[in-house]
């Protein structure tokens, strides 16, 4: 399959199953603002937010370990490691080569991480819970720094699950 087939396949599984977590999200968590539509879609996005290594161990494990509530934080785990794999393990099937499969992840990433940002921007203007994420990201870093981590988040998930589909393409293998 050409590049841009295979990016645009990566796009829509990654963003299915995104789309999947978020509405397991909606229905099981006590409390969840369903009146938020723009909460919802920007959670859409917003593993992309989440490093690597920071979903598998800070927000991932470590968490299950010591958790209160294990379903929660199972489905937090799942949902921001499941996406990316199952992306990745598709496309390095579909794709031509292992640089198609690559570039086509970090593309999906890159594009997802921008889309992430663009309405972390634009909802905080309508939705209280992503103005305070947006102020509470901006107490952290500050404005230039939040949208500078979000868009290194997207690179560090672009190389990282890119390189695995590098190494697991029918070429790789």
């Amino acid at each position: 399959m050409n590049f841009l087939k295979t990016f645009l396949i990566s796009l829509a599984i990654y963003l299915g199953l995104n789309t999947v977590f978020t509405l397991v999200a909606v229905f099981t968590v006590v409390g969840f603002p369903t009146t938020d539509i723009i909460l919802i879609i920007t959670m859409i996005f917003a593993p992309i937010f989440t490093f690597p290594g920071a979903a598998w161990s800070t927000e991932g494990i470590i968490p299950l370990l010591t958790s209160t509530d294990f379903l929660t934080d199972f489905m937090l785990f799942l949902g921001l490691v499941i996406p990316p794999l199952v992306t990745v393990i598709v496309a390095s099937f579909l794709g031509d080569n292992n640089k198609t499969v690559f570039g086509a992840w970090l593309l999906t990433a890159l594009i997802t991480c921008v889309v992430y940002s663009i309405l972390l921007g634009i909802g905080q203007l309508s939705s209280a819970y992503l103005a305070i994420d947006w102020f509470g990201k901006v107490a952290s870093y500050g404005e230039l720094g939040t949208i500078l981590v979000v868009f290194t988040a997207g690179i560090a998930n672009g190389l990282f699950y890119g390189c695995v589909a590098y190494i697991i393409t029918k070429e790789g293998l």
